[in-house]
């Protein structure tokens, strides 16, 4: 098995890739203006698609799904992909605005909020100074009708990006992705978090927490309110589903 196929973990399907390989996917993808989209996962990511079917078909026809989570990266390693990459979501933006700033594709932003993508924008623009961003749009918290919708798309083909980076987090900017597949005429990320973490609007865990697969406990303690339910429901109810799939106890289509 090469490292551009996918392997199952649990339920859902992950790419056991290295950056070298998804930036010279980028760059092709980019050169040939094929529609495809990319999902950067983690264990919320993994449980969701579990517990719903519409969300793993979303994920598993992804072109690529990355081990953003350290708990993914490592399962990956169990499985004996030694040459798997931990690939968070920020640390992807930041190559792929780097390679965009090199071969001068141009890229958008499709969620978070106004003030997130003012701030981005000027963080990316003084790190990368040729690259170039068409696209920029906070959507409203709100279901889209047809004609919202169709606007979107028109407006986002009119502004000729390579790559969109989704914000919408978890599970909605997979659904998107997967629905808007053959209507835009560009490669999709969807990178969840990391516009609020490029911004500056959440702190953005130490590489050595990272390291130890203690980011989501640095995120815990800035978000509580938010993320302990998340956090308490999906890592224990990952850790007994990926024993009983590592044991032969279970076996996940």
């Amino acid at each position: 098995m090469t490292q551009l196929n996918k392997t199952r973990i649990i339920n859902y399907l992950i790419n056991p890739i290295s950056l070298k390989d998804l930036l010279n996917f980028i760059f092709n993808s980019t050169n040939r203006k094929k529609s495809n989209y990319i999902c950067i996962s983690n264990i919320h990511s993994c449980i969701e698609s579990y517990r719903d079917r519409k969300f793993k078909s979303a994920h598993n026809n992804a072109t690529f799904a990355l081990a953003d989570g350290r708990p993914i990266f490592w399962a990956l390693r169990i499985f004996g992909f030694n040459k798997a990459e931990h690939l968070p979501g920020y640390y992807v933006t930041e190559k792929i605005c780097e390679l965009a700033n090199k071969k001068k594709f141009i890229i958008g932003f499709y969620g978070s909020t106004d003030n997130n993508l003012k701030k981005i924008n000027t963080f990316l623009k003084k790190k990368y100074r040729n690259l170039i961003v068409n696209y920029n749009y906070s959507p409203p918290f709100r279901k889209l009708n047809k004609f919202e919708k169709k606007i979107i798309i028109e407006k986002i083909n009119k502004s000729k990006i390579d790559i969109l980076f989704v914000s919408l987090g978890c599970p909605k900017q997979e659904l998107w992705m997967y629905e808007h597949k053959n209507k835009l005429n560009c490669c999709m990320l969807g990178i969840g978090a990391a516009v609020d973490f490029l911004s500056g609007n959440k702190i953005l865990p130490n590489k050595f927490f990272e390291y130890l697969g203690l980011a989501w406990l640095i995120r815990l303690i800035t978000e509580p309110r938010r993320l302990f339910w998340r956090y308490f429901s999906t890592n224990f109810l990952f850790i007994f589903l990926f024993f009983l799939q590592i044991t032969g106890l279970k076996k996940f289509k």
